[in-house]
């Protein structure tokens, strides 16, 4: 517990609890599960056998302190794991309208999209964070424009395409790319050879080749899976990303988050287009349970979901944007084929901006599974206007219980696949996003020589090297190492009675809401720097 400038108590947690709990050895160190047999998918199913019966109504799986063999891990820190900006070019695009709808359209498209890894890629998991462990990264590329006839979103860079053995969801394939060739009217070159766009209203883009350059690699396709399935510590940038597009349209998003507290296990995060003044920020924590022979995933109590501000001169400044996180079930475990499935309610809140007496509201409903064939994916919702100060219009939770008149548009579709809405008074439907047509964007992270040792890929890269050499044994073994030495650190804070205080972020914050710190700042306009930097290179290069 800690307090605030005003002198009131903050529910924040602070550093670890050194107190015994359940899955520990005598000592408090986590309990460690063997590997059982050479570490192959076999192996895994007989670990999780027993691991699922041990778990079996517990009530937070996230809270236990148990260490998992490294064969049941994908090579990957959790902080880099669990970012939202799969998508990054349609965050940095929140802001782009003068339109209060369509700047709440633009948030769905980045709640749709924020984990647009669990479509294209298979489920896994990362490594435990350590107190303090922290990751940033960045992307310069161009923001999704809106085509001014059809009203939907155009797509100008990384376009899926699907690779071999790449499944329709849940897999363990993996997400190829190629790249819209543009006409000038949406950012082009004007020698551009294209004579079409591509956006996500162009159903046969994705049957015909001729307005897709797929771009070719030297890399194997092992390799390429590896960096793009998860996507995964490694070399993650390819040439020429963006064909046809203006270099002066590409802005730059940046990505920082840092491991608050051990336990429970929660970290902040930060991110920003400075080009376009929109920022997002929250704190992660979940909470996991498991249920039959799947895991029940959602968000523990200090995960008020994530908020995106317009810091922008014009039009919605200073609106904040709530989105709120869904329960979800990890399925297909047994099978070694994870898969989410999502049956739960999300409520994205507009707040602040002008001083209007209304505001808008969006309610998805993500539709329960049935028990008999394959899960369709199906959400629906609303966007409605609600009184600002009136607690309950904002409370309402799911569409029904929002009166006719306040509605102002429909939403239906496949989280997996198309989602589309129509405004009301008006027959049409319209992409509102086409997920098939979207690949996951690498992100541009420093080489480890320039990282320092508390830094995700750094501090985990004995292990993931192990990994993806498949030496299971060793892989453990480093993990351990690892986790050992977190403990020691903690034990010697213990003993000098001393806290531990977050790096790049101020220690108190209320709603879910992190600041970032003088150091924080720092790092941020340091990523931003060297990305202008590099991008100035490649320009004298050409």
């Amino acid at each position: 517990m800690s307090i605030n400038k005003k002198g009131k108590a903050v529910d924040v947690p602070t550093d670890d609890d050194t107190t015994l709990q359940p899955f520990t050895d005598e000592s408090g160190a986590p309990a460690t599960l063997p590997e059982v047999g050479n570490g192959g998918e076999e192996s895994k199913v007989k670990v999780l056998l027993g691991l699922m019966k041990k778990l079996m109504g517990v009530k937070d799986v996230a809270n236990l302190r148990i260490s998992l063999p490294a064969s049941l891990l994908e090579p990957i820190p959790n902080l880099e794991y669990w970012q939202y900006a799969d998508r990054a070019d349609i965050f940095a695009a929140i802001g782009d309208s003068d339109d209060e709808l369509e700047r709440m359209l633009a948030v769905l498209r980045f709640s749709f999209s924020k984990e647009l890894k669990f479509i294209r890629a298979r489920l896994g998991k990362p490594y435990n964070s350590a107190l303090g462990e922290h990751f940033r990264c960045s992307w310069r590329l161009p923001p999704i424009v809106i085509d001014k006839e059809t009203g939907e979103p155009v797509i100008r860079t990384h376009i899926h395409v699907p690779i071999p053995g790449e499944p329709s969801y849940g897999g363990q394939g993996g997400s190829g790319w190629t790249t819209p060739i543009l006409g000038p009217e949406h950012g082009g070159k004007p020698n551009s050879e294209a004579s079409s766009i591509v956006s996500s209203s162009s159903k046969a883009s994705k049957k015909q080749g001729a307005p897709l350059s797929l771009k070719q690699s030297n890399k194997s396709s092992d390799t390429i899976s590896i960096n793009r399935a998860i996507p995964g510590p490694g070399d993650e940038i390819e040439s020429d990303p963006d064909a046809g597009v203006v270099d002066s349209e590409k802005v730059t998003v940046v990505f920082l988050c840092e491991q608050v507290s051990h336990h429970p296990p929660v970290s902040a995060y930060y991110y920003t287009c400075p080009e376009k003044g929109i920022e997002g920020y929250g704190m992660d924590q979940i909470s996991a349970k498991v249920s039959g022979m799947s895991v029940k995933v959602g968000p523990g109590s200090s995960n008020h979901g994530i908020f995106l501000r317009i810091a922008r001169d014009g039009p919605g400044k200073g609106e904040e944007y709530q989105i709120t996180h869904p329960f979800a079930s990890v399925n297909g475990i047994l099978k070694g084929s994870y898969y989410g499935t999502i049956s739960d309610q999300i409520q994205i809140t507009c707040r602040g901006g002008d001083a209007g007496k209304t505001k808008l509201r969006a309610l998805i409903d993500y539709k329960d599974e049935s028990w008999i064939g394959k899960p369709r994916f199906l959400l629906d919702g609303i966007i409605y206007r609600y009184t600002v100060g009136n607690e309950t219009e904002e409370s309402w939770t799911k569409a029904k219980q929002v009166p006719m008149d306040k509605v102002v548009a429909n939403i239906e579709g496949s989280w997996m696949k198309e989602i589309r809405y129509k405004l009301k008074g008006q027959k049409e439907w319209k992409t509102l996003l086409d997920l098939d047509l979207l690949a996951l964007i690498p992100k541009d992270v420093r080489p480890l020589e320039e990282q320092d040792e508390q830094e995700s890929r750094r501090l985990w890269d004995p292990v993931t090297q192990h990994l993806i050499g498949k030496n299971w044994g060793e892989a453990t073994r480093q993990k351990q190492v690892i986790e050992q030495k977190q403990r020691d650190k903690a034990a010697a804070r213990k003993a000098n009675g001393e806290e531990h205080h977050s790096r790049y972020f101020e220690a108190d914050w209320e709603g879910g809401r992190p600041k970032l710190s003088a150091e924080g700042l720092e790092a941020i306009e340091s990523e931003v720097k060297r990305l202008d930097a590099k991008s100035k290179e490649d320009d004298t290069d050409i």
